[in-house]
């Protein structure tokens, strides 16, 4: 039996205004700002990948008709009010630039498997706050931060320089600001950057010359007998821009291995010289207890291993890379545009399945489970889970009527991707754009495998273990919600991306509403809500403008 939610009943309406541009430009306005395959496999990127990528959300440059965060409490549902404390009280511990955080940008916060507090700091960088008290320790390019990959192959040829030599001469966290953080193993964190600006399109490696093209006019593996000169290639410091670290501490110093999130040349059946698209890692999450390190980013999301020690010549090959990259539950509007972008919901599915899981992903446009565990932790065989297509009656392919049901329109657009009947449909832009889910975090029950799924812009919606409604939550919340987690109670923790601070909302009791509490700190933006994994648990929460906020109490 589903555990009721009890809200209250006033729910506050604020629109998701949406943009999204075709050609793949990295962020949008929306959510904060800081400032693959083998062709040895079979497995081949399902979808024009090297096309467009539209999709991308806006959910609040104009702050018209957000409502006044200093009374929630207006309502009641079924007399369960909303409890507004005048005063954060015991357990409540606020961290701010007198503790050495940066005044403003801090983008998102976490804790290792010791208790040792990590900030992402935007273009100040990464804060380290040592088994949890004192004092944060502020760290930048020139300690080791990598927010750029590795010249490799032809590339370093053209430059003059060696394989594996830095793709950015002159790196700078203002172009590539610290802008995501997961707590890792006890002493290390996972660090993800903003990519430069046309990040997402600024590698333009073309076949020269193909002896052999399939169907729908692509290279067939092996078949390109020669590039176009590295010359025309785009610019490396863009298109190696971003991506994520792995940062260990090391004495009063850190050391970093950078993850270069691409596949290189021969590595992807439709792009044999190989891509980039992943720069801009909006969340990661470190699974505890694997080797696992998830990335979502602009685009699509990402595996990683939490042990790679590095490898700046291994030119994206997957025996060395240390990451598999990249899936996106993505779709074709009536144009072509291919539909994928901002995926900042991650959440482990808590139900096992041979000693593995699932994971969630949420994404601008769709979301997925991506059947990770089911699929024996075969990545490439999850990602044909989430991304087999068919331009056939998806009735008739198993296979793709599968793939569709796991890409999920958490809330549907007037024309999705298949009518009644499996025929395929194609939105126009304006249909798709309307309709977007802008999805701002996930967050999974481990009680029933369900999940509650943020938006940036269209409050939050509950979905059972395979990805149906359930119900929307109409809450006293504001519909910015800009952060969740989950705690161990199985209340939720909500921030919200303008006024509003944070909220608690538990089940079957009468919600929490921090604002008046928080004071100045309701008017901040809220980027990221993340319980710890140590014993006693602890909530932090990450206020844009200049706060880390620790919750240890029940």
């Amino acid at each position: 039996m589903r555990t009721a939610w009890r809200w209250l009943g006033a729910a506050v309406l604020v629109g998701a205004a949406v943009a999204a541009a075709c050609g793949g430009s990295a962020g949008g306005d929306g959510p904060p700002d800081g400032g693959g395959g083998t062709g040895s496999t079979g497995h081949a990127d399902a979808g024009p990948d090297a096309g467009s990528d539209a999709g991308h959300p806006d959910a609040g440059d104009s702050d018209a008709g957000h409502p006044d965060a200093g009374n929630p409490d207006a309502g009641t549902d079924g007399g369960v009010g909303v409890i507004v404390p005048p005063s954060l009280g015991a357990g409540w511990t606020i961290y701010t630039s007198d503790e050495g955080l940066p005044a403003s940008n801090v983008m998102g916060v976490s804790a290792d498997e010791a208790g040792n507090v990590y900030v992402a700091g935007g273009a100040a960088g990464l804060f380290v706050q040592r088994v949890g008290q004192g004092r944060f320790q502020q760290f930048g390019i020139a300690d080791g931060l990598h927010p750029y990959g590795y010249l490799d192959g032809e590339m370093a040829k053209f430059k003059g320089v060696p394989d594996g030599t830095p793709a950015d001469p002159s790196p700078s966290l203002t172009a590539t600001p610290v802008i995501s953080v997961s707590g890792g193993t006890a002493g290390t964190v996972f660090v993800g950057y903003q990519g430069k600006p046309r990040c997402e399109d600024a590698w333009t490696w073309q076949c020269a010359v193909c002896v052999q093209r399939d169907a729908n006019g692509n290279c067939v593996p092996g078949a390109c007998t020669q590039a176009t000169p590295a010359s025309t290639w785009g610019d490396p410091a863009v298109y190696k821009s971003g991506d994520a670290d792995k940062v260990a501490l090391s004495g009063s110093g850190i050391s970093v291995v950078h993850y270069d999130i691409f596949s290189g040349p021969g590595v992807v059946g439709g792009e044999p010289g190989g891509r980039e698209k992943l720069c801009s890692i909006k969340r990661i999450l470190f699974e505890h207890g694997t080797n696992n390190v998830w990335f979502g980013g602009n685009h699509g999301f990402a595996l990683g291993k939490a042990d790679f020690a590095g490898n700046p010549t291994c030119a994206g090959q997957i025996a060395c890379a240390g990451v598999l990259e990249h899936t996106h539950p993505a779709f074709n509007d009536d144009s072509g545009a291919f539909v994928t972008d901002d995926y900042y919901g991650i959440a482990i599915d808590p139900i096992a399945q041979g000693g593995l899981h699932d994971v969630w992903f949420g994404g601008a446009a769709r979301s997925t489970r991506f059947r990770y565990g089911e699929a024996g932790g075969n990545y490439f065989e999850a990602e044909n889970r989430t991304e087999t297509y068919t331009s056939k009656n998806v009735n008739g392919d198993p296979a793709a009527l599968a793939a569709f049901h796991n890409r999920i329109d958490v809330w549907p657009d007037a024309v999705g991707e298949y009518d009644s009947a499996g025929n395929p449909t194609f939105p126009t832009k304006a249909q798709w754009n309307a309709g977007l889910d802008v999805v701002s975090g996930i967050a999974a029950d481990p009680v029933d495998g369900s999940v509650y799924v943020a938006s940036f812009g269209r409050g939050i919606r509950h979905l059972d273990h395979d990805g149906n409604f359930i119900e929307d939550l109409a809450t006293p919340l504001f519909k910015n919600v800009s952060a969740i987690a989950i705690d161990a109670d199985g209340s939720l923790w909500v921030g919200y991306k303008f006024v509003g601070g944070i909220s608690r909302l538990h089940k079957g009791a009468a919600p929490e509403h921090f604002s008046k509490a928080l004071g100045d700190l309701a008017n901040s933006p809220v980027l990221d809500i993340q319980v710890t994994p140590t014993t006693p648990r602890k909530i932090l929460v990450a206020f844009q403008n200049g706060a880390v906020a620790v919750y240890s109490g029940n």
